[in-house]
C-alpha cells in the first residue's frame, strides 16, 4: 500500500435539535420560547485509511455511521477535529476530490428516473469529460461483471431494487474512482444480487486498486469486501484493525461439524467441549485457548470413522453480537 490517503483526526460531530412539545399548543410555545438539546453522534474519532484498503464501519443504529461517511466525503462538518482525504479538507477540495471518489447511498440514487440508464451514462461521461476510449473500457467491463445488458435501455423507474442499485454502482465506476464509499449498499437486496455486487467490488478493490470505505448492517457484505474494520458505538471508536484481528479478540470458541459414524465418546478426548448431535452429523464447540487445532483433529478421528468435516471460524456476525452484548454488560455496572 502507497501510504495514508484519509486521516480521521479528533472529530466530533454534535447536531443541535430542537425540542418542543406535541400538538399546536407545543408548535406555539415553541415560536415563543424555544428549547434545544444537543446531540453528540461523534465523539473524538480518530483513525487512518491506507490506499488500495477495503475498510468496513461496523455499528448499531445510532452509532455514527452515517454521519462519518458524510464528513469524510464532504457533505457534513465536523463540529472540531480535522478530517484529510489526498491530503486536503474533503469540502475544500473541489472537483479534483470528486473526480477520485465514487459515491453510492443504498437508500438514493443517482439515476436520472425517467431516462434510459445508458443515458444517465452518458450523462456521466459528458459531466466528467471523460475520455471516449476510458469511457469504454469502464463501461464494457461494469456491463459485462455487473450483468446489465438487459436494463441499460430502460428507465431507472422501471428497475426492480436490485437491477437499480447494480445499475448505480456501475454508474459510480465509469470516471475511474480510486477511492469509493459505499453506505449500506446491499440493503433490502435478494442473495443473488447481493454476491453479485460483492463479487464485483471485491474484484475492483483487489485487482483494479479501488479503496473501499463501506457500512453496512449486512455483515456478509463486511466479510466478502472487506479486510480490515472500525467499530463505532455510541460516536466513539471502539476497534480499529483487522477483521481477523477482531474475530480473534471477542471469539473463543470455534466449531467442528463432523459427519460419520462415533467410534467411541468424543467427550473423554475434548471434556470442555460441547457437543451436540443431528442425526449423522455432530457438532463440536471448543475453547480455542484450551485445545489447538491439532490436539482436536486427534481426538475427532480416532473418535470416529469421519466421511465430512468442517472447521468453522467465527463469522463476523458473532464477532458484532459479542461486542455489543459484552458493552451493554460494561455500561449497566
Amino acid at each position: 500500500m502507497a501510504g495514508f490517503m484519509a486521516e480521521v483526526n479528533d472529530v466530533r460531530k454534535i447536531y443541535r435539535l430542537n425540542v418542543k412539545e406535541p400538538g399546536i399548543k407545543g408548535a406555539f410555545r415553541n415560536l415563543v420560547h424555544s428549547e434545544w438539546t444537543e446531540k453528540t453522534a461523534l465523539d473524538d474519532v480518530s483513525f487512518r485509511m491506507e490506499e488500495g484498503q477495503a475498510l468496513a464501519c461496523i455499528g448499531e443504529n445510532g452509532a455514527g455511521k452515517s454521519t462519518l461517511i458524510k464528513i469524510m466525503i464532504g457533505i457534513l462538518t465536523p463540529t472540531s477535529g480535522k478530517v484529510t482525504v489526498y491530503g486536503k479538507n474533503p469540502r475544500e477540495s473541489g472537483k479534483e476530490y470528486l473526480r477520485r471518489i465514487g459515491v453510492v447511498f443504498g437508500q438514493k440514487s443517482n439515476l436520472w428516473i425517467d431516462i434510459p440508464v445508458m443515458e444517465s451514462y452518458q450523462a456521466v461521461k459528458t459531466l466528467y469529460r471523460l475520455d471516449p476510449k476510458e469511457f469504454k473500457k469502464n463501461f464494457d467491463m461494469i456491463v459485462e461483471l455487473l450483468e446489465l445488458a438487459p436494463i441499460l435501455s430502460s428507465p431507472a423507474r422501471k428497475l426492480s431494487l436490485g437491477q437499480r442499485m447494480k445499475a448505480d454502482i456501475g454508474m459510480a465506476f465509469l470516471h475511474s474512482p480510486r477511492l469509493l464509499y459505499l453506505d449500506e449498499p446491499t440493503i433490502g437486496l435478494d442473495i443473488n444480487i447481493k454476491h453479485t455486487i460483492r463479487s464485483f467490488l471485491r474484484q475492483m478493490n483487489q485487482e483494479q486498486g479501488v479503496s473501499i470505505f463501506l457500512t453496512s448492517h449486512d455483515l456478509d457484505d463486511i466479510d466478502e469486501i472487506c479486510d480490515d474494520a472500525i467499530v463505532l458505538s455510541g460516536g466513539k471508536l471502539f476497534y480499529n484493525g483487522s477483521l481477523n484481528a477482531l474475530k480473534q479478540q471477542y471469539v473463543h470458541e470455534r466449531t467442528i461439524r463432523v459427519t460419520g459414524v462415533q467410534k467411541n465418546d468424543i467427550r473423554t478426548r475434548l471434556p470442555g467441549a460441547s457437543i451436540t448431535r443431528e442425526g449423522r452429523v455432530t457438532r463440536i464447540d471448543y475453547p480455542m485457548d484450551a485445545y489447538g487445532a491439532d490436539a482436536v483433529l486427534s481426538a475427532v478421528s480416532q473418535a470416529f470413522d469421519i466421511e465430512d468435516i468442517t472447521i468453522q471460524a467465527p463469522d463476523i456476525d458473532t464477532v458484532v453480537s459479542h461486542i455489543f452484548s459484552r458493552e451493554k454488560e460494561a455500561a449497566a455496572l
